[in-house]
């Protein structure tokens, strides 16, 4: 996928002052931008690393105008540069990667449906981020993705590097549709740090998921992973790579 909104503004991170809130030194000056990952992200957001925004300076002048259109910040932190790549950390990327791969034909797991709608409700508290369908036999699936940026030394992905009770809570709850007739689940990593090899749960930051994700596995939720290839101009999945239980 290209950036649809044009070429990215290059920024020097400054301080994270909280999940989705940083200052950013831009073009000279000190900037408020959306962090757009609520990670800790600490290898990558770091005082003096070099990132790459989105300049969302339309619908900024809006809101400002008091039109009541949510943009409340004018740049939002989509890349960081690491290790001599570029990172996404753009959490809401990796759905958009997971539908465009699968138009294409590159999703295994997911060639057997014709149909794939986004952001679905399960229920009145639970939206999965997608279901697909094959229009054929009736067969459905309910599909969750997560998005990896932390890499470690060995090259593994690990996932989440924040506790995250709605992901257990995903899992909880695709272990139960799992169950039923004619559907199956799936949840799929993104690791859109390309030095990834693989990806793993973080056992040391969010036990619970970990033990949680291997029961998901035993118990009829498939698993899979893709690693994306990112750049100033966009990212696109580049290869599957395994899910280390």
């Amino acid at each position: 996928m290209i950036w649809s909104e044009g070429p990215l503004v290059n920024g020097i991170f400054m301080e994270r002052l909280h999940r989705f809130g940083a200052w950013v030194r831009v073009r000279g000056r000190k900037e408020y931008c959306h962090v757009t990952n609520s990670g800790r992200l600490k290898e990558l957001l770091y005082p003096g690393a070099k990132v790459a925004l989105v300049d969302h300076l339309p619908k900024f002048k809006i809101h400002n105008s008091k039109l009541k259109i949510p943009r409340k910040t004018r740049f939002a932190v989509r890349l960081a540069f690491y290790q001599g790549k570029w990172v996404c950390i753009e959490a809401n990327i990796a759905p958009k990667l997971l539908m465009e791969a699968w138009k294409e034909g590159r999703v295994p797991k997911l060639a057997a449906y014709n149909r794939l709608q986004a952001e679905v409700p399960l229920n009145r508290h639970t939206r999965f981020d997608f279901q697909a369908e094959n229009s054929r036999t009736g067969d459905k699936a309910w599909i969750e993705v997560k998005c990896s940026t932390l890499v470690d030394d060995k090259g593994v992905g690990r996932f989440p590097d924040a506790p995250s009770s709605r992901a257990t809570k995903h899992l909880h709850e695709l272990m139960a549709q799992a169950k039923k007739p004619k559907t199956k689940c799936f949840v799929f990593f993104i690791l859109q740090n390309p030095h990834g090899k693989a990806v793993a749960p973080k056992d040391d930051t969010d036990p619970i998921f970990g033990k949680k994700l291997r029961k998901a596995s035993r118990s009829g939720v498939t698993l899979g992973a893709f690693r994306a290839r990112v750049s100033r101009i966009g990212a696109r999945l580049d290869r599957m790579v395994p899910v280390l239980l």
